[in-house]
């Protein structure tokens, strides 16, 4: 329903922020707790195992093949048409003959014996300490709008680099780097949505209009050339999307 109401596709990043926003209330402790092997939240592990069975159920691209981002096939947006107004969209009918009529054709038979494959994959390692010390000095409120989000296990924020880590950006990962958001406004920022002047004021991309300053506190400096990269790098994606527009 989530992946539905985003439009039928988002980064995966977007996808688990606006499921935390959705049904973070509903998450344990135990759910928060980093995994052993690279300490993320425990309840992240679990949503990929539920991607790849989507996948194998055909209602998300494969990741292979979707590079990063979460989309539907075109049986998984008429599963979510089906789910969000059952009267009006009925269940697609079954072409099988063998099985009985009231099956729900999306439901495969599954594997008594599942198998697993071992595989090797490469990602950026984040600092841990960077993410904890910036949102420790703002108190996990957000630099944008102020917002401070308490849920049963503390207050929650997250940790936004200004100069992407990894190609093609290889920005640094240091707290002057970093800003402290709300998951939101971590998507518009990431985005490209939203910029950030030298003098700390946040703009509205879309309508040029500012919103207001970002706000710093002693102990959490964010360096300028950091903020100049993002502004460039997103007003040349901007004008590059126009230009091919004409």
């Amino acid at each position: 329903m989530t992946l539905g109401e985003l439009g039928g596709s988002a980064p995966t990043a977007q996808a688990l922020r606006e499921m935390v926003r959705r049904y973070g209330l509903h998450l344990t402790p135990g759910d928060w707790e980093g995994t052993e092997r690279d300490n993320e939240p425990k309840w992240h592990n679990r949503t990929r195992f539920e991607r790849k069975k989507m996948e194998r159920e055909g209602l998300l691209v494969p990741a292979r093949e979707s590079r990063g981002i979460w989309r539907l096939t075109e049986t998984g947006s008429a599963e979510y048409r089906r789910r969000r107004d059952p009267i009006a969209v009925p269940p697609q009918p079954t072409t099988t003959t063998t099985r009985d009529q009231n099956t729900n054709p999306l439901q495969p038979d599954g594997n008594q014996s599942p198998t697993r494959v071992e595989a090797t994959t490469q990602r950026v390692v984040r600092s841990t300490a960077v993410a904890e010390h910036v949102k420790r000095v703002h108190d996990s409120t957000c630099q944008i709008c102020n917002t401070r989000l308490a849920t049963p296990t503390g207050a929650y924020a997250e940790a936004a680099h200004i100069q992407p880590l990894g190609r093609p950006h290889e920005g640094p990962d240091v707290p002057s780097n970093v800003l402290c958001l709300c998951p939101n406004h971590h998507v518009l920022f990431d985005l490209g949505m939203l910029l950030v002047t030298d003098n700390l004021v946040v703009i509205d991309q879309h309508s040029g209009a500012p919103m207001g300053h970002l706000a710093e506190r002693p102990g959490h400096q964010i360096e300028r050339r950091y903020l100049e990269y993002h502004r460039t790098w997103w007003r040349r994606r901007k004008n590059s999307v126009n230009a091919g527009g004409h």
